[in-house]
């Protein structure tokens, strides 16, 4: 299964429970291109039909969304039919393929109002909207419903990191840098999360503490930031804040 596909199935896989909603993430399905979504994921497909026999006559002259809850939507059935991004262990690499230019033009304003630097380009005579920057992906897989696979692309950017320093490192031992970096990778996307959706502040004092020695110290064990703290903390003190700061991540993520 392709990256793109994972992306899609975690997408397909949110129920929306108002018909409003339901209706804007199909008029962002069919829009710019009003017919069945090409695609290799079978949930596209099911979900694209299910959607079609709901709303089958209705008008969808004009894009009309409001909140970010809601262009948001709508901007999840464009990708859904319209959408790739490459895997993130490869390159950074999403686009939006939209024949009509100037429904291209108008999603480009959108996702730039939504505060995503977003590039427009042509191929074959059609319009491309692509990013290339993997915190940019990120953040709209993460406005789009996607924050599972939003977070391996920044998982996979640190392990590529933590990799290039490794190379340069000759007395490590391999086995346990590899098994720190990934859990210092995840510490990381969830204190990135936490501030970016909420702020530091919203950490309590002893977890802001912790949270940002881990930012400004990826290569730093659990008994180096225990010893940094003040007052200091055993290893064990210092994991068991970091389980909490992923909790937080963990329900905001649900939140939203």
């Amino acid at each position: 299964m392709t990256f793109s596909s994972e992306v899609k199935n975690e997408l397909c896989g949110h129920r929306e429970t108002l018909k409003n909603h339901r209706k804007i993430l199909f008029f962002g399905m069919i829009y710019g291109a009003r017919r069945k979504p090409k695609t290799e994921s079978e949930a596209v497909i099911t979900l694209y039909e299910k959607l079609s026999a709901e709303f089958a006559g209705e008008q969808f002259d004009a894009v009309n969304v409001g909140s970010d809850r809601e262009t948001g939507l709508f901007l999840r059935g464009v990708f859904l039919s319209r959408g790739t991004v490459s895997d993130p262990a490869q390159n950074y690499h999403l686009e939006l393929n939209i024949p009509d230019e100037i429904k291209a033009d108008e999603l480009f304003a959108m996702i730039t109002e939504s505060g995503i630097s977003i590039k427009k380009g042509a191929r074959k005579s059609r319009s491309i909207l692509y990013i290339k920057e993997s915190e940019l992906i990120s953040d709209f897989l993460t406005f789009i419903g996607a924050g599972v696979n939003s977070m391996e692309i920044m998982n996979a950017k640190i392990m590529k990191e933590v990799r290039n320093n490794v190379n340069r490192a000759v007395n490590c031992d391999a086995a346990n840098i590899e098994k720190t970096t990934r859990a210092a990778a995840v510490q990381i996307a969830n204190i990135e999360f936490i501030f970016k959706k909420k702020g530091a502040e919203f950490l309590p004092p002893e977890l802001k503490q912790i949270a940002k020695l881990r930012l400004n110290n990826f290569e730093m064990s659990l008994k180096e930031i225990g010893e940094a703290c003040e007052p200091r903390l055993s290893r064990s003190g210092v994991f068991h804040r970091f389980e909490k700061i992923n909790n937080i991540a963990e329900k905001l993520r649900n939140e939203s």
